[in-house]
């Protein structure tokens, strides 16, 4: 099974030897076999697909919602070696929170020359605002990670600092997760140890650090939203540590406080733990154009009103020019060398240093100090004459601005590669959080590795198609006995609240869940009888073909669609396009999409089997838009989406805790009902035909709302307008029917928490109550009665016209009150994005 090159650095010794800490694992592996170890990955991927493990690429179409790949083959470290890594780790952290705590202090590293003042003040990740705000205490720097890699020493070098906003461990434990699933017996007879330590760590520390309201404090996770490439990994964190999960526009400042907005109103929140680069968690002070921030969060900061973690500003450590002064600042600050040197670094800002960067450009990665978007590492070999002079004239222009960095021929590891183990280049993410307890650092003993897909690729990162893997720390530690003596502090629990935006997107959920539903029921009918049409007979002289294609134009909105006299004369590209086209607005294929897209955002409030759900429907949307190329295809595609997403409704059922959470989704759900019966039994039964025809499309508007069964069982008899009318109607006891969805509609908004002072029945209900009371006081005999001259339902279509009416205004109350925070009982007007519907 193993590849007959030689493994380097990470599986053997100098000698060539196999190293005694993957002895255990490489007998494993070679008698476990190639077929074996294969169908182990199979499983390691189908975990993490089940579990719904995404990452999403920038600027690549189908990047988003990626699966996330993890490697069965671990990242190993042995107990000893592992000693002398943590020991480093924790030594490079207090350096750097030292020198994060002069740089918004004191400042005698800049006044002293340690540091240069042009490295500093032209970092963009050098907040001038935050200066003279520091945490309480003199951890400053909570949360740190650093990349990793052995050289060619034999020895781990740093490649990257990351103290803004660091990732990855989420997707740590995930892997962690997968891993025990598939390989428990390994894991066990190997020691690896846990890694749970470090959450736990970093829950306490937020307690500890926080002023305000300490007994209960609410912690807030802030996201970019879910184009994040990590956005997975926040919404796993702040379910699984039990953080409320929110964006910018779910958070405003008042007071000099930061506020929640909930469906319950403001919630005060007291730290944020943000993944938002720094520069754009405030657009009044930093970015004026971020809408991923907090207006005003930065004054907050300063009076103490809101913990920040990361603070503000921290990004200044991620400059790589300082790596070059790393060691004489140890040395000054610790009295210690470095126990991990950085890879060799030549800030451009000094004279000589520019002069060896020049000399030896094409073997040296040049970067800007900054790391962002527009800032990208240019390997010197790749460039050609012309290109490295136009770079040296860009660095003069600039020199203070670039760094050169050695070219690391980093090692290798085992990585599970076209059905064989073969050596890859790796990278190791570690990670690092304050104990405020002990007054230390704590480091993660394990991480998220990466290793590269290609031979010889030194660029390992996950949006260049690296390859995860799970890092495994072998041996127990020395402290573990005194860890597990340790006495677990008991907590109140905090009850979570939910964000409006969350409320939104669950009330969206619901509703293109059902549009979707609805859309695949009628569409089926529709089909069914254009395959069965007579091809002789034009679709307008077919009565019951042509209504069903009118309504479905009517309930997509896909105007003009069938109204086209064109498109009638060949209806199968549109009837293809409404199933999977899905940049046609209305489509079923744009339905789901924005079913999925809505259900991934508030992805923290859904269950794992959920999630498999989902995954399932997502996956037969792919199929669904690569493969339906006739009408044939588009109708067993129906039946399949039709399947999964009745099984959705199951769990809706069944799982879900009756929370608001719960509540919102099926109010979005019973109003799409609502909306989109209305709109079948006013498209099917506005008009009256021949007596087969009329009994045609009776027959099928009972199937569009599963009704058929129910009604020959109830009557008995034939089809009737006026049990039609009645049973789709006015059947309290039929799910199917408009009052019933009505009704639930009004149960679910009674338990929502009622924001007016003294409004016992607010405008949403008062509204609801109009139609309820429309529909029971209905003469349904007259509504069964057509127009004598036009042969037309007038008195049926202007009723459901009223109550569809009245349902739109039901959800803009809804939307008002709960989810747009414009309601004068908000403390500020601030309004949320209406989604694309």
């Amino acid at each position: 099974m193993f590849n007959n090159e030689p493994f380097l650095d990470e599986m053997a010794t100098d000698q060539g030897k196999i190293s005694s800490h993957w002895e255990r694992l490489a007998k494993y592996y070679e008698q476990l076999g190639s077929e074996k170890m294969g169908q182990f990955h199979e499983e390691v991927g189908r975990q993490l697909r089940e579990n719904g493990v995404t990452y999403n690429v920038y600027g690549d179409p189908n990047g988003m919602n990626r699966p996330w790949i993890l490697d069965p083959v671990p990242m190993v470290f042995g107990g000893e070696e592992w000693e002398g890594i943590e020991k480093g780790l924790v030594q490079r952290t207090n350096l750097l929170n030292l020198v994060l705590s002069d740089l918004y202090g004191a400042q005698t590293l800049i006044k002293e020359g340690l540091i240069p003042f042009e490295l500093v003040y032209n970092h963009k990740g050098f907040l001038r605002q935050a200066h003279n705000i520091k945490l309480d205490g003199d951890q400053q720097l909570i949360q740190y990670s650093s990349d990793l890699a052995r050289g060619p020493d034999g020895k781990m070098w740093v490649l990257h600092d990351r103290t803004d906003a660091p990732s990855g461990a989420g997707y740590t434990f995930e892997n962690r997760a997968a891993m025990t699933r598939v390989f428990p017996d390994l894991i066990r007879e190997n020691h690896v140890r846990k890694i749970t330590s470090y959450y736990q760590t970093f829950k306490n520390t937020l307690g500890n650090l926080t002023t305000n309201n300490k007994e209960n404090p609410r912690i807030v996770l802030l996201s970019p939203g879910p184009t994040n490439e990590t956005f997975f990994e926040h919404a796993y964190i702040s379910s699984f540590m039990g953080f409320t999960l929110a964006f910018g526009e779910d958070l405003t400042v008042s007071d000099g406080y930061v506020w929640l907005k909930t469906i319950k109103g403001l919630e005060k929140v007291d730290v944020l733990i943000r993944r938002v680069d720094d520069v754009f968690c405030d657009p009044l002070e930093f970015k004026s154009d971020s809408h991923l921030g907090v207006v005003g969060l930065m004054e907050a900061v300063r009076q103490k009103k809101v913990l920040v973690i990361n603070p503000l500003g921290s990004r200044v450590l991620e400059n790589p020019g300082l790596m070059a002064f790393l060691p004489k600042l140890s040395r000054h600050l610790l009295g210690e060398d470095l126990i991990i040197p950085s890879v060799a670094t030549w800030w451009c800002g000094q004279p000589r240093e520019l002069s060896y960067v020049f000399e030896h450009m094409e073997s040296l990665v040049i970067r800007n100090i900054y790391r962002g978007t527009n800032h990208k590492s240019v390997f010197g070999g790749s460039l050609s004459k012309a290109e490295l002079e136009a770079l040296k004239k860009e660095i003069r222009r600039s020199p203070y601005l670039y760094v050169g960095q050695e070219m690391v021929d980093f090692s290798t590891t085992p990585s599970w590669i076209n059905n064989k183990l073969e050596a890859r280049n790796a990278v190791f993410r570690s990670y690092v959080v304050a104990d405020t307890e002990n007054k230390d650092y704590k480091v993660m003993p394990g991480g998220l590795s990466r290793s590269s897909p290609e031979k010889g690729a030194f660029l390992v990162s996950n949006q260049t198609g690296g390859i995860s893997k799970d890092t495994w720390v072998l041996g127990k530690a020395k402290d573990a006995v005194s860890v597990a003596m340790k006495p677990l502090s008991i907590q109140p629990l905090v009850r979570n609240v939910l964000p409006s935006r969350t409320g939104e997107r669950l009330f969206w959920l619901g509703r293109y869940l059902e549009r979707s539903a609805y859309t695949v029921r009628l569409m089926r009918m529709t089909l069914l009888s254009y395959n069965e049409a007579d091809e002789d007979i034009h679709i307008q002289e077919n009565p019951v073909l042509n209504t069903l294609l009118q309504t479905l134009t009517s309930m997509t909105g896909t105007f003009p669609g069938f109204s086209d006299k064109s498109i009638l004369k060949n209806p199968e590209p549109e009837l293809i396009a409404l199933v999977r086209d899905a940049d046609k607005s209305g489509s079923l294929a744009y339905s789901v999409q924005c079913f999925l897209a809505n259900a991934f955002a508030v992805r923290d409030r859904l269950s794992l089997d959920t999630w498999r759900i989902l995954d399932s429907i997502s996956e037969e949307l792919g199929r669904m838009r690569m493969s339906v190329t006739t009408v044939q295809q588009a109708y067993q595609s129906l039946d399949s989406m039709i399947v999964k997403l009745m099984a959705f409704y199951g769990l809706n059922i069944d799982n879900m805790t009756r929370e608001p959470t719960w509540h919102l989704l099926n109010i979005g759900r019973f109003i799409e009902s609502a909306v989109n019966n209305c709109t079948i039994l006013k498209g099917m039964l506005s008009k009256s035909f021949d007596t087969e025809s009329n009994k045609e499309l009776m027959e099928d508007t009972l199937r569009c709302n599963e009704s058929l069964v129910t009604y020959r069982y109830r009557y008995r008899s034939n089809l009737e307008m006026h049990g039609v009318l009645s049973l789709l109607m006015l059947h309290e006891d039929n799910p199917r029917a408009l009052i019933f969805q009505l009704l639930e509609i009004d149960h679910h908004l009674r338990t929502l928490p009622n924001q007016g002072e003294g409004e016992l029945f607010g405008g949403e209900r008062k509204k609801l109550l109009e139609a309820i009371t429309k529909i029971r006081l209905c003469d349904i005999d007259r509504l069964s009665e057509p127009n004598a001259k036009t042969k037309a339902y007038q008195e049926l279509t202007a009723f459901l016209d009223e109550i569809v009416e009245l349902l739109h205004d039901t959800s803009d109350v809804v939307y008002e009150k709960y989810f747009s925070h414009t309601g004068s009982n908000y403390r500020t007007m601030q309004t949320s994005v209406i989604p694309e519907i």
